[in-house]
């Protein structure tokens, strides 16, 4: 009877990806769900220390090998490295204009500044407000899709990024940057509706 319950719930609700409805969340996007995501800023510093520390190994390697050629070799190497650091840089703008103008409608539908989200294994609970899970059911949910190298593969990923559940007449919406604890709230409230297998 709640497995029933469960599959009308997942085909009322509307889907988005990229801001882009959807009819349904197909198996094959379930599963290349991430309910976890590594910040942007931090992995474009850990990838830029590693290409810097080779490029330094691979210049010191260099001088030891032909000494005379070290003008040459400095000077390329400065300016491969500043060619990188700009590439990264002009990257993560463009990334953060991308992020701060998809953000204009992600305060909509969130409960007021300062209202504690708390879940477990039996409810959601929004301030006073306590939703039991099999009470819940998901209304829209809105991913984003990109896509992970991996060799000479590419992988298409989805992310999680705002999830609106309602019991009855009261809506919460869930958003993993416009909330504290965002990306913990959004991923396992998905988990516990029993969404991520249609």
């Amino acid at each position: 009877m709640r497995s029933a319950k469960r599959r009308r719930c997942r085909s009322a609700m509307r889907i988005l990806i990229n801001d882009k409805a959807v009819d349904e969340l197909t198996p094959k996007v379930a599963k290349s769900l991430m309910l976890s995501k590594v910040q942007t800023k931090r992995w474009f510093i850990i990838l830029g220390g590693i290409a810097i520390v080779l490029m330094a190994a691979i210049s010191i390697a260099g001088l030891s090998y032909e000494p005379r050629d070290a003008p040459v070799l400095i000077v390329g190497m400065l300016v491969i490295i500043g060619a990188l650091l700009l590439f990264m840089v002009l990257l993560l703008r463009h990334r953060v204009r991308t992020w701060t103008a998809r953000l204009k409608h992600r305060g909509e539908g969130l409960p007021p500044a300062g209202t504690a989200i708390l879940l477990d294994d039996k409810a959601l609970s929004v301030g006073a407000d306590i939703f039991a899970w099999p009470a819940l059911a998901i209304d829209q949910v809105e991913l984003s899709q990109s896509s992970v190298q991996s060799g000479d593969a590419s992988t298409v990923v989805h992310i999680i990024e705002r999830l609106s559940v309602k019991a009855g007449p009261k809506s919460v919406t869930l958003d993993r940057a416009m909330l504290e604890n965002g990306l913990l709230l959004v991923d396992n409230a998905w988990r516990k509706l029993g969404a991520a297998t249609p």
